[in-house]
């Protein structure tokens, strides 16, 4: 039986390979092609984590932070104390650096990120192991299955 999966080239791709080596598939009886694109198009990593909208949130930490200890100390000498000043001065912090980081990523004029390569990966096994294999392959994110009787 031969079962056939096209994923994006991430990180998914690497942990189902991993895993079909888990359930007793051996290297040789996997194949990964690469598939070739148009050389026009160019490909962009994505951040399949989200880490595009961790960033803001980031910069708007580090700078409620830094904002937080300025302004606890400067409310020493103020009239609300160094609590108050500090909060103040945290939701400040944090609103500057979310917004400043916003403001710079929408400049840069970023575009939406392109697709990413695609590869196949081909899997040669017993029929009893073409469902958990192909369930390995949706659960990391395969594009498309397709099952393939081996020819006699």
């Amino acid at each position: 039986m031969l079962i056939i999966g096209t994923f994006e080239h991430s990180f998914e791709l690497e942990q189902a390979l991993a895993e079909l080596e888990q359930t007793g598939i051996e290297r040789r009886y996997m194949m990964v092609v690469p598939m070739d694109a148009d050389p026009k198009e160019s490909f962009v990593r994505t951040d399949v984590s989200g880490e595009q909208n961790r960033k803001p949130i980031e910069a708007g930490m580090a700078c409620a932070t830094a904002c937080c200890v300025i302004g606890t100390s400067v409310g020493f000498r103020l009239a609300w104390g160094p609590l108050i000043w500090g909060l103040i001065s945290t939701v400040i912090g944090f609103a500057a650096g979310f917004g400043t980081f916003k403001a710079v990523q929408k400049s840069e004029g970023r575009k939406p990120p392109s697709r990413l390569p695609e590869v196949t990966i081909i899997v040669q096994c017993r029929e009893e192991l073409s469902n958990p294999v192909r369930r390995i392959m949706w659960r990391y994110r395969a594009m498309t299955v397709g099952r393939l009787p081996e020819p006699q």
